[in-house]
């Protein structure tokens, strides 16, 4: 039986968020024990470290956005290293960092997928549907967007990573989500974006899936360190 690389690839960064914290992920999980866990299931791993990108500036959003340069940057890194691996065969495990990273990371899934002719199916499981769009974010916060940029809403910057929109609608599912702004809701219902439960997950038959956890599906007395907590 061939056994799966699986590579792990830190991003320490919270700059798209406006609460300080997410960029000690990696670490954290380095220190808890990720790889060792990952060996026990099977996996060969490969850590390559944390990528390197542009400090936290702590600034008011501008022009809309919050950090919008130093999120793009990110972005590119993440992008270009978890392609990188899934075209050298590998499965890469990203640690972030916040929520705006998904942006890079499902870029690079979509777009190896693509070129594969694989088909792909994004479970988003996050309390909060990542929706906003420049017009409708009230915080300017870009870890609230992924989901919009990822369909083509959103800065040139982090819609086009791979030269073209990387997901349709149709490809990603919505899972666990319970707080959700009314902009964001109408947001979903006027793409068709599914929100569904493991039954339906059960009945897709996918040949490719990306599985998205945002630590604020967890109730809050599970996940105390989660930047954005759903009542």
């Amino acid at each position: 039986m061939t056994t799966t690389t699986l590579t792990l690839i830190g991003a320490p960064t919270d700059v798209g968020a406006s609460v300080l914290g997410s960029s000690m992920g990696p670490d954290a999980l380095r220190i808890a024990g990720i790889a060792r866990a990952m060996r026990e299931r099977g996996f060969e791993v490969i850590d390559r470290g944390n990528l390197a990108g542009p400090g936290n500036p702590q600034a008011e959003p501008a022009s809309g956005f919050r950090h919008l340069a130093e999120v793009t940057a990110w972005n590119e890194a993440v992008y270009a290293a978890a392609l990188a691996d899934l075209q050298a065969g590998h499965l890469p495990l990203m640690m972030g960092g916040d929520h705006c990273l998904a942006i890079g990371s499902i870029s690079a899934a979509a777009q190896h997928c693509r070129v594969q002719g694989k088909r792909l199916k994004v479970l988003w499981f996050d309390a909060h549907a990542d929706a906003n769009t420049p017009e409708s974010t009230p915080s300017g916060n870009l870890h609230g967007m992924p989901v919009a940029c990822l369909l083509g809403h959103g800065p040139a910057g982090l819609t086009r990573l791979a030269g073209t929109t990387a997901l349709l609608p149709g490809q990603i599912g919505l899972i666990g989500v319970r707080s959700v702004d009314a902009t964001e809701k109408r947001f979903v219902n006027e793409h068709g974006i599914e929100v569904y439960d493991m039954r339906t997950i059960d009945e897709l038959g996918m040949r490719a899936v990306i599985a998205e956890l945002a630590v604020d599906l967890l109730e809050s007395l599970f996940g105390k360190s989660t930047l954005m907590r759903a009542r």
